[in-house]
């Protein structure tokens, strides 16, 4: 099992134990409000991807690492950061990084601090070189945090996400191992 500490979450694969919190921030319409395609409608679609995330978490060759952000000091789950692999190369892999919490702990640096946390694990215990992330560019909370981390803007792409029924800009930012292990010497 997976398990990342910073100074204030506990970032770890999913347990059955997380189903209430996972559901009530897949439900949210707050939450989801900018990522409609990963919310959920029913206990049924959010048990099945809290089981998905739980199985792919055993997976020996896994390639899909989603993971629960907790409150270190009270266990509290307070949402969910991680990456899928895009490419695997000789070089090493290549993964798209995502995350959202609770709307209570929006601007506290908590989302900072996980993706952080997770950036360090995946550059320094597995093979990844490479990490993106994006937006749309309406998503100011999500900008600021991959700015905050470090990242760099590898792209400003125009009229590229459909949402709410018309098209959106979206912003693509990376961070490669190098770059991360420049910034952490």
């Amino acid at each position: 099992m997976v398990k990342i500490m910073t100074e204030r979450l506990t970032i770890r694969d999913y347990q059955e134990a997380d189903f209430d919190g996972f559901h009530e921030i897949f439900t949210s319409d707050e939450v989801m409000r900018l990522m409609p395609e990963v919310k959920t409608s029913s206990v049924d679609e959010s048990l099945k991807f809290l089981y998905e995330s739980i199985a792919e978490s055993k997976f020996e060759n896994r390639r899909k690492f989603f993971f629960a952000i907790t409150l270190k000091e009270t266990g509290r789950y307070i949402g969910e950061i991680g990456f899928s692999t895009l490419i695997e190369a000789y070089e090493g892999r290549v993964v798209n990084l995502g995350y959202f919490i609770m709307p209570e702990y929006w601007g506290q640096g908590l989302v900072t601090e996980a993706v952080e946390g997770v950036m360090n694990y995946a550059f320094n215990e597995l093979d990844v070189i490479k990490i993106e992330s994006g937006c749309l560019k309406a998503n100011v909370g999500s900008t600021k945090v991959m700015t905050k981390v470090g990242m760099t803007l590898e792209a400003d792409l125009l009229k590229h996400m459909y949402y709410n029924e018309e098209l959106h800009d979206r912003l693509s930012y990376r961070m490669l191992k190098e770059e991360w292990k420049a910034l952490h010497l």
